[in-house]
């Protein structure tokens, strides 16, 4: 049995999120994966036995590195307004920097592929978020009449959208303009 070498691994994601990025899931092939990471067809299968597999292990592992990510220098302890504001510039910057990866989460999400534990995975993902507008409606700072999960996509859509604009060059973000979005959206679910 070969040892199978992490670089390889790492190739083969790199070259399935630009693919991905470019025509989506459903046309990525294991034979464009491999001529995209430089390598032979059979290499990628020696690694993954299907496109299936690939794709469900690189959601574990991007998966991971996202949550970690978002929650990056929140605390529980902080004021409620700064925590929220420390997690929406985190996702903002994760989906900037990381964009093919974030591209790839959500089309993952609503795709096929998706296993049932993945997809209670990634509903478990918004926990700490909806401790956080919890909390916020408690202190009596978060409207309380809207339910948290549209508290939550109403932030999150404006997120994308933002960084998506960004990431393709129509519209520039910078610190200030970063401030301005951020206000918005407490503005939007502020009580």
């Amino acid at each position: 049995m070969r040892i199978k070498d992490n670089n390889k691994i790492d190739f083969i994601f790199k070259a399935s999120l630009k693919l991905i990025y470019r025509g989506g899931i459903a046309g990525l092939t294991m034979a464009k994966i491999a001529q995209e990471a430089g390598m032979a067809t059979g290499t990628v299968y020696i690694y993954f036995k299907n496109k299936e597999e690939l794709i469900n292990e690189l959601y574990q592992s991007l998966r991971e590195e996202s949550t970690d990510r978002f929650l990056m220098g929140y605390t529980s302890s902080q004021p409620f307004k700064l925590g929220l504001k420390i997690i929406w510039i985190n996702y903002l910057k994760h989906r900037i920097e990381h964009h093919e990866e974030s591209v790839f989460l959500e089309q993952y999400y609503r795709s096929l592929y998706i296993t049932t534990q993945h997809k209670r995975t990634a509903e478990s993902m918004k926990t700490p978020i909806h401790k956080l507008i919890q909390r916020g409606k408690e202190e009596m700072l978060v409207k309380k009449d809207i339910d948290d999960e549209m508290l939550f996509l109403a932030m999150l859509g404006f997120i994308r959208e933002l960084a998506d604009e960004h990431v393709t060059g129509v519209y520039e973000l910078n610190e200030e303009r970063i401030e301005k979005a951020f206000q918005l959206s407490w503005d939007m679910i502020k009580a």
